[in-house]
């Protein structure tokens, strides 16, 4: 069974998941917000080793925390390659915007690609290119729960106005690669709590239709 711990920070609201299988001693953490102290005292006081960090973009609020907790855990951090030379090339405008003074990042991204299938912590994870909130968005599908950074969120989508965003290439995304799944997919979102394939695709103003 897939045990899910989610932190949210209280300055972006961002959502960051620690996933272990029932019984193991070895966890992943999807997204890695500001909540960095209150993940790593979870991951000691369950015992848990952290096996890596899975980002699903590369925009400040999700990977902020990303090279603290490399360094406290070894764990290496995993990117897609678009997005990794986006974090390179981070116009200090966008940082300012998000009240960011200087944005630390981990000495090497891991790459992911489309259709790729890591097995981390016992688990089975398949990266899912789904662009369209950033180029390099991935989702990570594991155990029928989609972690699907800031692609879908419950009754709404993620902004498209950060530089590299496509509104229409987010639309085909949720179209081919996330409303093709079952229906009882639980999505678990960058921001605001969890929803399913089935309740989005019936009630999702931004995607009727699509």
């Amino acid at each position: 069974m897939l045990n899910i711990e989610t932190f949210t920070d209280m300055s972006f609201g961002t959502n960051s998941y620690v996933i272990w299988e029932e019984g193991a001693s070895k966890a992943v953490l999807i997204d890695a917000g500001m909540a960095v102290g209150s993940i790593l005292e979870f991951l000691e006081s369950r015992g848990l080793t952290l096996e890596a960090v899975l980002l699903t973009h590369g925009h400040p609020d999700h990977i902020v925390g990303a090279a603290e907790i490399a360094g406290e855990t070894g764990a290496p951090v995993y990117l897609h390659e678009i997005d990794s030379k986006m974090v390179e090339m981070m116009p200090p405008t966008l940082l300012a915007m998000l009240g960011i003074d200087k944005l630390d990042v981990p000495d090497e991204f891991k790459p992911l690609q489309d259709g790729q299938v890591l097995e981390l912590a016992g688990l089975e994870i398949e990266v899912l290119h789904t662009p369209g909130h950033s180029p390099g968005s991935v989702s990570f599908l594991v155990d029928g729960a989609l972690f699907d950074g800031d692609l879908v969120f419950r009754a709404s989508i993620g902004r498209t106005d950060f530089p590299g965003g496509d509104f229409e290439l987010l639309l085909r995304s949720v179209k081919d690669k996330v409303f093709v799944l079952d229906p009882g997919t639980k999505l678990y979102p960058g921001h605001m709590g969890p929803t399913s394939v089935a309740w989005e695709k019936r009630a999702n103003p931004f995607l009727t239709g699509i």
